[in-house]
């Protein structure tokens, strides 16, 4: 019985159809990995990356992240740090020896730091200080200009007439503005403005007219609202500038001493034996920076105005 011959031509075929696939596979791998042949017949290799979704840059050969370079613009910083420890000595030594109440903050926008001084009371206890609510209810209603709510034209002369000429009524106005027509809303509107932004205000009675109620506020809080309008940052860039010119176009109903290149803006108020307060902002030469000063019951309204006066006196040399 003879054998059957294997078949030359199929077993070709069979080896043609492997080398085929063979390659297909090849060329797949290569356009997968991203490997090229070079001139001299070497292998090079490339390593390809991709953004992921929290904006960093991962290998895909090895997984690990790094950060996708951000370009942005430095900030610009007015002037060195200030000496916080020599401003902090001076502070206390001003409020050495009184017998009020008193919280003092100077705060510097540019480079972060904050320094404070208190005598009789905590830094950030609640303090009487009616009139100071004005600062939250312009941060309110240039809140609501930026949301559309109102419109500038709404707002910039009662705005103006607070802050420029301590106008209890245009303060009573244009929180009964925000307030879509109820002082009592508006009061609890600018209570929201200020819990908004990482801050506190009591703000429980009108200002015009007697009352027994009164409204608290604490120096340091004040700062917080001050410090967020120097940097853009309580409203909009665009609003704060805004809010920032109407307070310099007032000035301070407390004399603060000012020296060559320096300008002020600031919310007071003076209630005889109940609370002497300013807070604000000074300019000198450009250089942006905050105090803010609250005092109760004050054995001597003239005493304690002087006294403000000195704290901004001393204040000043340290953002020269």
């Amino acid at each position: 019985m003879k054998t059957k011959k294997p078949d030359i031509f199929l077993g070709i075929t069979m080896f043609l159809l492997v080398l085929a696939a063979v390659l297909c596979v090849l060329i797949l791998y290569v356009q997968k990995t991203g490997i090229t042949f070079g001139k001299d017949s070497t292998l090079a290799s490339t390593e390809p990356s991709y953004y992921t979704a929290d904006d960093t840059v991962a290998s895909a050969a090895t997984g690990e992240t790094e950060t996708a370079p951000v370009e942005t613009e430095a900030p610009v910083v007015m002037g060195e740090p200030i000496d916080e420890v020599g401003l902090k000595a001076d502070l206390d030594n001003a409020l050495d020896g009184l017998t009020s109440e008193w919280q003092v903050v100077v705060q510097d926008p540019n480079h972060d730091s904050r320094v404070t001084s208190t005598t009789n009371c905590e830094v950030d206890a609640w303090m009487t200080a009616n009139s100071m609510v004005r600062l939250y209810v312009l941060g309110t209603a240039y809140q609501q200009v930026a949301d559309g709510t109102l419109t500038e034209d709404q707002v910039l002369e009662d705005a103006t007439a607070m802050i420029s000429s301590a106008d209890s009524d245009a303060t009573d106005r244009l929180t009964e503005l925000v307030g879509g027509g109820s002082l009592e809303t508006g009061r609890q509107t600018v209570k929201d403005f200020a819990a908004a932004v990482g801050s506190k205000v009591g703000y429980n009675r009108s200002i015009a007219g007697a009352s027994d109620q009164k409204n608290y506020v604490t120096a340091q809080q004040a700062a917080l609202v001050l410090d967020k309008l120097c940097r853009g940052e309580l409203v909009s860039p665009e609003m704060d500038k805004k809010m920032l010119d109407i307070l310099f176009a007032g000035g301070s109903e407390i004399d603060l001493a000012l020296e060559d290149g320096t300008t002020a803006g600031f919310v007071c108020d003076v209630e005889d034996g109940v609370c002497i307060c300013a807070a604000g902002v000074m300019n000198t030469n450009g250089r942006l920076y905050v105090i803010s000063v609250v005092c109760n019951l004050p054995v001597t309204t003239d005493g304690a105005k002087n006294k403000i006066t000195e704290i901004a006196t001393l204040t000043q040399p340290y953002f020269e």
